[in-house]
């Protein structure tokens, strides 16, 4: 592979929209931001027309049960698209994945707002769910190969602020609609989704694919081309060039995986079994946190703000700090809310509420900003799509799984219920701390190297946390692996293995 740059011919920095550098890392940011203001959108406007009146009549007015199902299975569908994103996404690229997915979620908002019935309804809301699993599992790995070390975590943050923007934009349309007369106060606020995948769709159609897709899939001098023009850089530059390389090496390191199942179960000299696990025990733990028992409550504009604090954390703080932070904050405040609600009385009752607020904070900067960014992080090239979806598969699992339980809970067990989310988000603590790496700062390809260069997760993890806390900037992080030599000798070790 050390050959490949200078044997290329030098073709010029393509713009894509006219963008060329940081405008067209911001521009691919954007659509994966509309692919997250849909699922916050999605989930919001459902919300708020379960009280619906005319809604209900329509879907002949069912019990809790039926209509608590209704919404519940939207995310079985999520759950679906997910898994067919695992076994099928991977061959298909990162940016055609967000367009097939949004095409099949304009087809299911279609269905839900011509529905005449409760069939009709739960079909569309399947439908809908199955694109929404499209988009969740390759949105972040979009974003995640195509921004520089240093702005990876904020740039997903953004995202993550888009989410409670599409939760407030629904809620803002079916109060505008609630005072129409007819069906069309609650047709329309279905179907207004189809504006942002439309966007979505449109956005795909002119950004450039990822370049470390195009790279594991032999299209080297594509992936040049549009790494140049993210960078805003000829590809004989230097900073073009040591990127390049360092996916190429990357490429080679895991040479001898197919990409298949058996690769992500599998070691593969770099630990990819580990590092799925990883993703997905992420992807699960977000939910244990509790956040599913609260945010239907949420008070969502004290969310919004919160949300913009890991554009400036993520990166700074790091991701395990951020994750242990989350645990002792969360698990404290479902302790001090299981008290006050044992307590009782007026006071106490303040005090439970002001808990949803703190612990809402706790939420978006630790664990929300955290769990979309990591696995896209903590995966290898070959491996990213399937580990990916896997672990949003867990993700709509454990999602289903908590929001099921938890009535039951509460109505068997009470203030109990909190004690049991606290217990969860205090072994977090530990799980955070033991087998989390750190990725903050770090190139996708050095993450490569540290896991081919060690023999545990746990060397790994005590290897980024001196990395880190040595202050070095993601080129002098990686500068251990890449010196002259290095990087060959420890693809060629992990290829003889």
């Amino acid at each position: 592979m050390v050959g490949t740059i200078a044997a290329m011919p030098n073709p010029p920095v393509e713009a894509y929209l006219g963008l060329r550098g940081r405008p067209l890392v911001y521009a691919i940011t954007f659509a994966c931001s509309l692919g997250f203001l849909l699922f916050g959108y999605d989930n919001g406007v459902f919300s708020g027309l379960t009280t619906d009146p005319t809604f209900l009549a329509q879907l002949s007015n069912p019990n809790s049960t039926l209509l608590g199902f209704i919404v519940a299975v939207y995310e079985l569908g999520c759950l679906l698209g997910a898994l067919v994103c695992a076994c099928w996404g991977e061959k298909f690229g990162r940016k055609t994945i967000c367009s097939a997915g949004s095409t099949v979620l304009i087809l299911g908002t279609i269905v839900q707002a011509t529905s005449y019935g409760r069939v009709q309804m739960i079909v569309g809301r399947v439908v809908t769910g199955v694109g929404m699993g499209f988009i969740t599992s390759a949105v972040p790995i979009y974003q995640a190969e195509t921004t520089v070390a240093h702005s990876r975590g904020r740039m997903i943050a953004v995202q993550l602020s888009t989410l409670i923007v599409g939760i407030v934009i629904a809620y803002w349309i079916d109060y505008g609609m609630s005072l129409r007369p007819s069906s069309i106060q609650w047709r329309f606020p279905i179907a207004f989704q189809i504006v942002f995948a439309l966007g979505l769709i449109a956005m795909c159609n002119v950004l450039p694919e990822s370049p470390r897709w195009l790279s594991a899939h032999g299209r080297s001098e594509e992936a040049l081309q549009v790494l140049s023009s993210l960078r805003n850089a000829l590809p004989t530059s230097q900073l073009v060039s040591a990127e390049f390389q360092d996916i190429q090496n990357a490429v080679a390191l895991e040479a001898a995986a197919t990409g298949s199942w058996k690769d992500v179960f599998s070691h593969g000299g770099i630990m990819c079994w580990q590092r799925t696990m990883i993703a997905c025990t992420v992807q699960s733990i977000q939910q244990l946190t509790g956040t599913n028992m609260i945010v239907y409550y949420a008070p969502y504009f004290f969310f919004l703000v919160m949300s913009f604090l890991p554009w400036v954390l993520l990166d700074k703080v790091g991701r395990r700090r951020l994750f242990i932070f989350g645990g002792f904050g969360l698990g404290s405040c479902m302790l001090i809310s299981a008290i006050l609600i044992k307590l009782g009385g007026r006071n106490n009752g303040i005090g439970a509420v002001v808990m949803l607020y703190i612990y809402q904070g706790f939420f978006t900067v630790s664990w929300m900003s955290n769990m979309w960014c990591y696995p896209s992080e903590i995966l290898p090239v070959r491996t990213r799509q399937r580990g990916g979806a896997l672990s949003v598969v867990f993700q709509w699992i454990t999602t289903f799984l908590v929001v099921e339980i938890t009535p039951p809970a509460i109505s068997n067990i009470g203030w109990r219920t909190y004690i049991i989310f606290a217990v969860f988000n205090f072994a977090n603590i530990f799980i955070s701390w033991y087998w989390f790496p750190e990725t903050a700062g770090r190139t996708l390809e050095s993450i490569d190297y540290l896991f081919a260069d060690s023999n545990s997760v746990r060397e790994v993890v005590l290897k980024s946390i001196r990395l880190r806390d040595e202050g070095r900037d993601a080129a002098r992080q990686s500068e251990e692996e890449s010196e002259p030599g290095k990087t060959a000798d420890v693809v060629e070790k992990v290829l003889d293995a």
